[in-house]
């Protein structure tokens, strides 16, 4: 039955070659034209999965608490010294401020007016003490440099230094550490390069903390989703930005661009650049292999272009049925190149062949008929494949199911009307050739006198097989999915070796602050919790001892900080004059010290420089003075805190405004470890079961893709076990396409393994697709055998599948290519299947079959 529809079909397109090449072409046109109208892209990765599991609404209810916290552009300014990075923050703070056309938001993460205010009374009370006398004791220093915040102030004070250390009434030891400071500013500014001084590193005799070396600033872009990179133009104006004050590592910064928008952008641009090549790639080494396959020019024409016709009707249905591409379902198109050309390869070799039995007018007919079955049982197995992300909570999987088995259906359609219209108006003008494989003949007859030794060869690959597939892993870790060289990957990376950093935490929401606290003191106590936030956590301990001492350092120097009269700035032979006459105190002082004698010299150098010089000097020297000054007064303002009293930008962040309150739980240990986090959230949720945060949402993300390809795989060969069953009516026919399928699938598993390449969001959408290619291969093989056809390594059939694999194994190795790691690892996974369904198909599918029922009514060649 199936056969005469389709050889009527194929008739028919032949008789009305012209009207069918034309309306195919009209169609293209218009899907053209509509795709290009209509198909957007949705980069929106929170719309990838079902938004009502349970762990996505707790999500979602503490976003919408805190929505500041959606989105996020991480600014990282790195700094040579804490005064470079907070300074370059602050400006660039300002600088983006302003931009309310491109943020939503900005905010400072550990800077600004608060962490100036209460930054001190923060510290420990012993750290405290200590910050408080090295500034009692720079106070003259200080002071001096408040009444003339000058290149004169300085040198001014120094000579005075120099005079007091000539005259014994002070130590010079006590003098060294800023003198060496000084002059390795002044040598980096002879170089050509301004590196601030840190006054932090003058005021305060205490170490410098790394974290003081980088400042993070919390953006929210508005992002256009209908853009491939959402957040462009506001990385763009932040770059710029960047730019104009001159943030760079020539004035000792460094600024780089991280979190989700960066991260998400960057990686569409990779996705995109990398499937851009894979096309690239994969219709080159599909035409080469087009080439080798069907032996004619205008065959592989004819074939090639019913390939593009049915990629654009395929765009044109994904524009009509979903509107949009996801950064998943984009791979739809090198996907279809591969299992499309399939159909292709099939039909024009049997055509070929059929050219080589008998080249007439019937040959077409006679090749619709023969490929009917095993073309249409193969397009509705890959479909089937295909159908079954349809259930599965990975929304953009299940898009992706959709789009490609309507192209299955649509690349059927084609290669039955389209294609034998073609080949009616171009025939191949080649001579007719046998597009057999003679050559295999002993190899069929190898494996069929060792076939229980094959058979037993792959029996013992399945039993290694299944414990190497119970070995692999689900890798959950979307990082580990990007390109590590780009920028946003790596800061990224670099940003998490700072356990109190990472982006990787667990947010829960609490009815009010003393369910938080209460909360947030049980969790301080599990091995697997580095640290806990709250609201209370800006709220300074000891309070009265703290304000006691930050009380006594303002009755010492409030007032030097507040000269009531500040020197006109001095002209630049006013600051030559200072530089040589403290060289010259310099020299008389300490004849002795290396260190002296280095400064003194380039004092004397930078007396005989120009003026450009001099405001160089004086911008690397005292840049940073005001604004250290402008904090320090602002330290001694602090006063007693509740968390009633917090600010605005600091209460924001960590009680809602209907009095839930936000506790951040940061992790013990290497965050980027998998097995970390994984006990990280299973001791969380043993005190709190409502959990959510990123590192519950990736984890979950894994386990929601894990179980959603489960039910695929399983759908998979349920549907295709029916479809089989049903289309060639008989068990043993169903496990003869099964088992090589099967053995293929274990021995990918082994691969894998072997390799350490771990199942991820990307690769895992191979498994149900190799199923649905496998058991279309296959199926030609059994449905020949059915129907007496011996020696099937010599037939036609083993051409077709075997340029057919190459073909497919090609397009998915040019994923491989991809910068992207997931792509990357998807083309690996997939090139790695192809290669063993090959090689279950031409060695172990012989040996299975065994001879045909009717081996002597058919040769080997039909």
């Amino acid at each position: 039955m199936l056969e005469r529809i389709v050889e009527r079909s194929v008739a028919w397109a032949i008789d009305h070659a012209k009207l069918v090449v034309a309306l195919a072409l009209a169609l293209t046109v218009a899907a053209v034209l509509y795709t290009a109208r209509t198909l957007t892209m949705d980069t929106d990765t929170a719309r990838m999965i079902n938004a009502e599991l349970p762990w996505k609404r707790q999500m979602a209810h503490i976003n919408a608490a805190f929505p500041q916290n959606v989105g996020l552009l991480v600014v990282m300014v790195d700094g040579e010294n804490p005064d470079t990075a907070e300074n370059a923050a602050a400006a660039l703070f300002a600088k983006m401020q302003e931009r309310t056309d491109l943020f939503a938001t900005v905010r400072r993460a550990d800077g600004g007016h608060f962490f100036d205010q209460y930054g001190m009374m923060l510290l420990p009370t012993k750290d405290l003490e200590q910050t408080s006398s090295s500034v009692i004791r720079a106070q003259g220093f200080v002071g001096s440099l408040a009444a003339d915040p000058s290149l004169r102030g300085l040198f001014d004070v120094l000579s005075l230094a120099m005079e007091g250390v000539a005259q014994k009434a002070t130590d010079f030891a006590s003098l060294e550490r800023p003198l060496s400071l000084i002059s390795e500013s002044m040598s980096s500014t002879l170089t050509g390069s301004e590196v601030p001084l840190c006054w932090r590193c003058l005021m305060v005799d205490r170490p410098v903390d790394p974290r003081e070396l980088r400042k993070l600033i919390l953006a929210q872009p508005k992002r256009d989703f209908q853009a491939l990179q959402p957040g462009a133009k506001a990385t763009a104006a932040v770059r710029d930005m960047v730019r104009e004050l001159a943030l760079d590592p020539n004035h000792g910064v460094t600024v780089r661009l991280t979190g989700q928008v960066p991260l998400n952008d960057e990686e569409f641009g990779t996705v995109a650049e990398g499937m851009g090549w894979a096309l690239f790639l994969s219709i080159v080494l599909v035409l080469g292999l087009l080439f080798a396959a069907l032996r004619s020019v205008r065959l592989i024409i004819a074939c090639f272009g019913t390939l593009i016709v049915g990629l654009i009707w395929t765009f044109g249905f994904t524009a009509l049925a979903i509107g949009s591409l996801n950064l998943v379902s984009i791979a739809f198109a090198v996907m279809f190149i591969g299992l499309s050309i399939d159909f292709g390869i099939q039909f024009g070799v049997r055509y070929g062949q059929e050219r080589f039995i008998a080249d007439d007018g019937s040959a077409l007919p006679r090749t619709g008929r023969f490929m009917a079955r095993p073309l249409t049982l193969a397009a509705i197995a890959i479909a089937a494949g295909f159908l079954s992300f349809l259930p599965t909570d990975y929304k953009g999987v299940s898009e992706l199911g959709l789009i490609a088995a309507a192209g299955m259906a649509i690349t059927l359609l084609l290669n039955l009307t389209l294609l034998p219209a073609l080949l009616k108006l171009f025939p191949p003008k080649s001579q007719p050739l046998d597009m057999g494989f003679p050559w295999a003949e002993p190899v069929d007859a190898f494996l069929l006198r060792r076939r229980w030794l094959v058979l037993g060869s792959w029996a013992a690959i399945g039993v290694v097989g299944i414990f190497a597939a119970l070995a692999l892993r689900f890798d959950f870790n979307p990082l580990h999915l990007k390109d590590p060289k780009v920028e946003s990957v790596a800061s990224m990376v670099d940003l998490m070796k700072d356990p109190l950093r990472t982006p990787y935490n667990i947010e829960i929401l609490t009815p009010g602050i003393g369910e938080a606290q209460a909360l947030a003191e049980k969790l301080s106590k599990l091995r697997e919790v580095n640290l806990v936030l709250t609201a209370n956590s800006f709220v300074p301990k000891d309070q009265e001892a703290k304000l006691t001492i930050i009380q006594d350092l303002n009755d010492l120097v409030g007032l030097s900080l507040d000269p009531l009269d500040i020197a006109a700035p001095p002209t630049a032979d006013e600051v030559r004059a200072s530089l040589r006459k403290t060289a010259v105190k310099l020299r008389e002082a300490v004849a002795s010290s290396d260190i002296a004698q280095q400064l003194a010299r380039l004092l004397d150098q930078a007396a005989d420089s120009d003026d450009a010089f001099l405001q160089r000097l004086d911008r690397v020297l005292l840049s940073t003075l005001k604004p250290r000054l402008e904090a320090l007064k602002t330290a001694l303002t602090a006063k007693a805190l509740t968390v009633e009293t917090l600010p605005p930008e600091i209460r924001n962040d960590w009680i809602a405004a209907d009095g839930q309150a936000r506790v951040l739980v940061i992790p013990a240990g290497d965050s980027n470890d998998n097995a970390v986090l994984e006990r990280f959230i299973a001791a969380v949720r043993t005190v709190a079961p409502e959990a959510s945060g990123s590192a519950v949402q990736i984890y979950e993300s894994g386990r929601a893709v894990a179980r959603a390809f489960e039910i695929a795989t399983l759908l998979a060969l349920a549907s295709m076990a029916v479809l089989l069953f049903l289309i060639l009516r008989r068990m043993t026919d169903v496990l003869m396409v099964l088992v090589p399928l099967a053995a293929a699938a274990l021995a990918t598993a082994i691969i894998c393994w072997l390799i350490g390449l771990q199942l991820n969001f990307a690769n895992i959408i191979a498994l149900p697709l190799l199923l649905g290619i496998g058991v279309a291969f296959n199926i030609y093989f059994v449905v020949n055998w059915r129907n007496g056809i011996s020696g099937p390594l010599q037939t036609s059939t083993a051409r077709g599948v075997l340029f057919s694999g190459l073909t497919t194994g090609s397009s998915f190795a040019s994923l491989a290519v991809s910068g992207h790691l997931g792509t990357a690892s998807m083309g690996i996974v997939l090139l790695t299947g192809i290669a063993m369904t090959l090689l279950s198909i031409f060695s172990l599918m012989p040996a299975l079959l065994g001879p045909p029922p009717a081996a002597s009514s058919v040769p080997a060649t039909a």
